[in-house]
């Protein structure tokens, strides 16, 4: 359902500064076709750079983040600014009612993409909103607190790298011998 909705949000959204755009690049002397382009050139960059801000960065990608987060501000400060300058009149209403597209598009985008992180169920090593064990339950179900700690390195392995978590990087977190 949220997906539904913010994709309905971003459906709207998109389409308002689309028009917004055209109507923009059309004032700034652009022919038909190019006008009909540029808006996509736009938000199209804010879309890619919101996706890759998204992604986790290896440690050695430290450059490629600066370029993302510059192509991310680039497209925020162009889409408004010409989204806004494509308002009728500079009053506040025109100018706000020009405005929120590329603001709830970017934020609806931010909404799909975000998804709440599920509790880890210790017990199981799932994910969802289960568990409602504490600490002290686990430990008086199984004295052996290592599995459940296995688990949630596990989980987050997959969650940062979408991969398992190796034996060897396992025994390291866990500071266990090669035994």
């Amino acid at each position: 359902m949220r997906a539904l909705c913010a994709l309905v949000v971003a459906g709207v959204a998109a389409y308002a500064s689309y028009v917004h755009q055209r109507e923009f690049a059309l004032q700034g002397g652009a022919d038909t076709v190019s006008a009909s382009l540029w808006p996509l050139s736009v938000d199209g960059l804010l879309l890619l750079a919101t996706v890759a801000l998204l992604k986790p960065a290896a440690p050695h990608a430290r450059r490629a983040k600066g370029a993302v987060w510059v192509a991310f501000l680039l497209g925020i400060a162009v889409s408004l600014a010409a989204n806004i300058a494509a308002a009728p009149a500079p009053e506040w209403k025109p100018v706000l009612v020009a405005g929120w597209p590329p603001v709830a598009l970017l934020l609806s985008v931010e909404l799909l993409v975000h998804r709440p992180v599920d509790r880890l169920d210790v017990t199981t090593g799932q994910t969802g909103e289960g568990g409602g064990h504490t600490k002290g339950e686990l430990l008086q179900q199984d004295d052996d607190p290592l599995p459940p700690r296995a688990r949630m390195v596990d989980a987050r392995r997959r969650e940062l790298h979408q991969r398992p978590v190796s034996a060897e990087m396992l025994r390291k977190e866990l500071r266990l011998g090669a035994r």
